[in-house]
């Protein structure tokens, strides 16, 4: 294992294992703090794994009155995509000083920029997984509708005709989905609030050729060496396999940091956690050091810490 450090960011690496070959990758960031930047993110914890996502917070109310509000978990929108599996964050999960909290949850619908969610939900579609909705299987809510409850559904923008030309008989959804977990929170002065949350993250997934990896990916900072182990074990790869064509499997999870600007910057103590598996390469960018913590865990901390750009981990590994 060799650390490089480049201009501004870091790299590191270890070495690769499998991947979620069906996900479509979905950013997701923290907590969102609604029009009060009096509350203090003192400490943020961030750990994150290909399996589960979890952040931990202290925060500190800086004024000497009882501020109460809103603290928002906004999902990132998604559309419907063909065998990519759940991504409605239904294991969204919070702890307040360790207890566990019941959190609200809307679900919007959306086309361009038009609110269908009524439409939907008097049609009783089930709006976060686009009425379970599945090409290869008919049984499914939108299938079940009525013809003139579908047509009001297609004339909104919220299902999309089948081609008679094509002989299709599937009504597409089209609408975009935005969820998001919320609740108050009352925050004393002068006492620290502690927050956790964790989900499981949507990780994103596609086979790449060792000669076209830099081109498509272009925001991993991989290193002379870890990028030579990968063409090493694709080339081992393909003595065996002569028809794997030099691909690999890049799968990469995605965090927006840039949230926490909604409280009060800068953070005072941050620390990221990244846990990869045994055999798996591992790649990120990082402004400052890492420092490995065990044969799978790395560490990088800041102190008054502003977030300017949002975090990708990318996890390589042979077929």
């Amino acid at each position: 294992m060799k650390l490089i450090l480049f201009t501004t960011y870091f790299i590191f690496s270890i070495v690769s294992a499998h991947a979620n070959d069906s996900a479509v990758e979905t950013s997701v960031g923290g907590l969102k703090l609604r029009k009060e930047h009096s509350v203090l993110m003192e400490k943020e914890q961030l750990f994150i794994s290909r399996q589960l996502v979890r952040v931990k917070y202290e925060f500190r109310n800086t004024t000497k009155e009882v501020i109460v509000s809103e603290v928002a978990f906004p999902m990132p929108t998604f559309k419907y995509k063909y065998t990519d599996g759940r991504r409605d964050f239904s294991d969204f999960k919070a702890w307040i000083d360790g207890n566990p909290i019941k959190v609200e949850k809307e679900v919007r619908a959306f086309v361009k920029n038009r609110d269908v969610t009524e439409y939907l939900r008097r049609a009783k579609i089930t709006i976060e997984t686009f009425g379970d909705f599945d090409p290869s299987d008919g049984n499914n809510e939108i299938m079940r509708l009525k013809p003139d409850v579908r047509t009001t559904l297609v004339k909104v923008g919220a299902l999309k005709a089948p081609n008679k030309k094509d002989n299709a008989l599937d009504f597409w959804p089209e609408w975009k989905v935005n969820i998001k977990y919320h609740w108050r929170q009352e925050f004393p002065p002068g006492t620290t609030v502690r927050i956790e949350h964790e989900y499981k993250p949507v990780a994103g997934y596609m086979p790449v050729q060792v000669q076209s990896f830099k081109k498509q990916i272009k925001d991993s900072c991989i290193d002379a060496s870890t990028f030579n182990e990968v063409k090493r074990r694709v080339a081992k790869t393909m003595q065996k396999e002569p028809l794997s064509n030099n691909y690999f499997g890049v799968a990469w999870v995605s965090y927006i940091l840039t949230t926490a600007n909604t409280w009060q910057t800068p953070i005072k103590d941050f620390e990221l956690l990244v846990q990869g598996e045994k055999d798996e390469l591992l790649s990120f960018c990082w402004e400052g050091p890492i420092e490995k913590t065990n044969a799978t865990q790395y560490r990088a901390r800041k102190t008054d810490f502003i977030p300017s750009r949002n975090l990708r981990i990318y996890f390589l590994r042979n077929f």
